[in-house]
């Protein structure tokens, strides 16, 4: 075979020339490059050959790359021709919790700067980042050089302090992704001096913030109250252009600050922000929220659209400080603006939680402007954690969620949970569809989930309501309809002729369209079988 390229084993370099060479002993000389890091040299091969050698030198040029000590980076062979990786990791420790010092992440930059430009995703990792181990000026000076980094994670890392964290984020030109997990500051307070510091940062990229925690034994929780503090800090307001000022997305794993008046003003201070989501709890140590309590402010952000609250938001949150996040978006004006609301409730609206009272309070009063209702039931395991929230229950309210404001949807998804137990298991999920008048084209997902093999004959009775439901006059202009079933076993059959026949009238009008028997397949939360209705 011909190939345009030899390999001087002293150089490292590729000269152009011709020569004929056995496939085998180019394949050879691939591996035998990779095992030597010669990655440069593996891209020259790659650009110059074809078929089965261009595959081969592909394959052995990593896109991911790992460095622990600062052998592995003196390893790495950096010229002019290989662009670097897509995406560089950086460890610490070896095991989950075990955070130590990184001084190869200064090593690395320095060599990497102004020649791996095609990392785009930094990774930090099990690390423990100290001030006096790092030059950090010339760090971010040489961090500063991979100017095509728009993805940082953080994981299970310490740093000194907050200000140091944001001179990190803020030495990234174009960062736009930023996540966090099990980060922790060693110093939490913000004194004049870090404000006045942060003056000096510029404005940044960035547009998407997570802050998670997995909460597993060993694991540390994100730092989110003193992280928040920094962007919700009144003196930091009168920044120009602070280095959040673009995000528009924002998913917290939890909301704990001294104060609602404080998660106002992190609202307040990100003037872009369009999505808002929380995966677990909401806790205030102090409650009440009244508009005086934030200083005078342009306001809620104007482009706010959406909401999405997961479950452990309603397991685990405090019901006062939901009732005063729900009070935050009301006064604020936000609640009239949202398109979008995601929230998880208890299994029987017939006695709903004072946490189902507040989520029903923000969806009344987004009226109109709501298009979009994703409604989950809570599964019956999780009852226990529920117990709590469920003593704050208010035995005079309407005893059905109300969406009569909602004259707008354009998409409506439900959960319920089909038990052999009490009433009706579908009857809150009828109360809700009786409540609806479409007055333009809807779309509805409806999720029903079986707790036991045993359940399937209360489905088979339920099913016919539900079909007098949906064909009701009010749903002329319903445009589809999907229906999933969450069978208890994988192996449980929920055949296509039972549903039908429970479900004659959708029948009748072809509304249970033309679908295929159903078919299994295993998702993260068990076997789902689904059918569409068009």
């Amino acid at each position: 075979m011909s190939v345009a390229l030899i390999f001087d084993s002293t150089t490292a370099d590729i000269v152009s020339t011709t020569i004929l060479l056995p496939v085998e002993i180019w394949l050879q000389i691939i591996d035998e490059l990779c095992a030597e890091h010669e990655y440069d040299a593996l891209h020259a091969c790659a650009y110059a050959s074809e078929g089965l050698l261009r595959r081969r030198a592909e394959r052995a040029i990593p896109e991911e790359m790992t460095f622990r000590t600062q052998e592995e980076v003196a390893r790495i062979k950096v010229r002019q021709h290989w662009e670097g990786p897509w995406h560089v990791r950086t460890e610490g420790g070896r095991r989950r919790g075990e955070r130590l010092p990184i001084p190869h992440l200064a090593t690395l930059a320095s060599r990497l700067a102004q020649k791996w430009t095609n990392v785009q995703q930094l990774t930090i990792e099990r690390a423990e980042w100290r001030a006096q181990g790092l030059d950090l000026p010339t760090l971010l000076l040489d961090l500063g050089c991979l100017s095509q980094i728009c993805h940082l994670n953080l994981d299970d890392v310490t740093f000194p302090s907050a200000l140091t964290f944001w001179r990190l984020v803020c030495t990234l030109p174009h960062l736009r992704w930023l996540y966090l997990r099990d980060v922790t500051f060693v110093k939490t307070a913000i004194g004049g001096r870090a404000f006045s510091a942060f003056r000096l940062l510029s404005a940044t990229n960035l547009e998407h913030v997570w802050l998670w925690s997995d909460r597993r034994p060993g694991s540390r929780a994100t730092d989110s109250a003193g992280l928040l503090q920094v962007i919700s800090a009144q003196p930091v307001l009168s920044l120009r252009a602070p280095p959040w000022s673009k995000v528009w997305s924002l998913e917290l794993w939890d909301v704990t600050l001294p104060t609602a008046a404080a998660f106002a003003r992190l609202l307040y201070a990100l003037p872009d922000l369009q999505l808002l989501v929380i995966h677990g709890p909401c806790t205030f140590s102090d409650h009440g929220f009244t508009p005086t309590d934030v200083p005078p402010h342009p306001g809620m952000p104007s482009g706010f659209r959406t909401i999405e609250l997961g479950k452990n938001f309603s397991l685990c949150s405090d019901p006062q400080s939901v009732h005063d996040l729900v009070d935050i978006l009301i006064r604020s004006g936000a609640s009239r603006r949202l398109e979008k609301i995601t929230a998880w409730l208890s299994p029987s609206l017939r006695v709903p939680t004072s946490i189902d009272v507040a989520l029903n309070r923000l969806v009344k009063h987004a009226g109109q402007s709501l298009k979009w209702l994703e409604l989950m039931a809570l599964p019956q395991e999780n009852l226990p954690l529920f117990y709590e929230a469920s003593a704050y229950a208010a035995p005079s309210i309407a005893n059905c969620f109300d969406v009569l404001a909602n004259t707008h949807l354009s998409y409506l998804l439900c959960s319920v949970e089909i038990t052999r137990e009490g009433s009706s298991s579908i009857s809150p999920l009828l109360d809700l569809l009786h409540q609806i008048t479409l007055t333009i084209s809807h779309h509805m997902e409806l999720r029903l989930r079986l707790t036991d093999d045993a359940d399937l004959a209360t489905l088979w009775a339920d099913l016919p309501y539900l079909d007098a439901a949906l064909t009701q006059t009010s749903f002329d202009k319903l445009a589809g309809v999907w229906i999933t079933f969450h069978p208890a076993n994988e192996s449980t059959s929920i055949p296509r002729a039972m549903v039908s026949s429970c479900l004659p009238q959708l029948d009748a009008r072809s509304l249970l369209g033309c679908v295929p028997f159903l078919r299994p397949h295993c998702g993260s939360d068990g076997c789902v079988l689904s059918i569409a209705l068009m």
